[in-house]
């Protein structure tokens, strides 16, 4: 493998029926600004950027797909690395917002027992009836379809944000592993 993008799969992996039924659970979930740990001023910042929620019931639906797409990157890559994973958290962008460049390099991620910092991302989305709202790695374009999900190293040379939503709704998640 030559190019960075070689380590960086996208599948299809949830049925339109099971991403509009995970909508419709968390439409009705309380939803909060995105947080995150900012390591230069030793903080956590509140941002509007896009909103977050978790939901138990939702991720549990996900376990079985989201685990058959790892394990086919794993495969792939003939790998056999024992991973830990985080919550899976559910962003909702309306329009106007996204998030900035960046990469997964989060050390506030794992505060239970076992620590950690992300070796691996994964990205998805339940819908794509919005505008704008593209998902950029490597500053490429990757298309996500509903239902489409993208893993990739968590290191320097992934970083990717997704651009700012014209119209509509983006509903997506993200999941790390360490």
């Amino acid at each position: 493998m030559k190019n960075v993008l070689d380590y960086v799969m996208v599948d299809n992996i949830l049925t339109p029926e099971q991403c509009q039924e995970y909508i419709s659970i968390l439409d009705k979930c309380h939803w909060g600004p995105h947080r995150w740990y900012d390591n230069a001023e030793s903080e956590f910042k509140n941002t509007k950027d896009f909103d977050v929620t978790y939901n138990v019931e939702v991720q549990t639906l996900m376990r079985d797909p989201v685990m058959n797409f790892v394990t086919n990157y794993v495969n792939k890559h003939n790998a056999r690395p024992e991973f830990n994973f985080s919550g899976m958290r559910f962003n909702k962008y309306i329009e106007g917002e996204g998030i900035v460049r960046h990469i997964d390099h989060i050390h506030s991620l794992f505060d239970g027992k076992k620590r950690g910092i992300p070796i691996m991302s994964y990205v998805g989305v339940f819908n794509d009836n919005y505008e704008g709202g593209e998902f950029m790695l490597c500053d490429e374009e990757i298309k996500l379809k509903q239902g489409d999900a993208v893993q990739f190293p968590s290191v320097f040379l992934y970083p990717h944000e997704v651009k700012p939503v014209t119209k509509g709704i983006r509903y997506s998640w993200v999941l790390w592993s360490w």
